[in-house]
């Protein structure tokens, strides 16, 4: 899954739950700056089998992940 800029809106929220046996990646898009929660890092993510993400819009090409399972 790849999140990219200008799809969201600022205070949008996607919830992913990974409901298979082996990890996907959340890919940031291009121009896309993805903050994982309580951190400074960007980046893509993984989300483990299983597990359950938040991706939570805060600019048209910023968002802030979160969740069980992420990486």
């Amino acid at each position: 899954m790849t999140v990219d800029q200008n799809i969201f809106t600022a205070g949008d929220a996607i919830t992913i739950h990974n409901n298979s046996g082996s990890n996907i990646t959340i890919t940031q898009g291009t121009n896309v700056t993805f903050y994982l929660a309580g951190t400074s890092t960007t980046g893509s993510r993984t989300l483990a089998q299983r597990g359950v993400a938040t991706v939570l819009c805060v600019a048209s090409n910023a968002f802030v992940v979160s969740g069980g399972g992420l990486t």
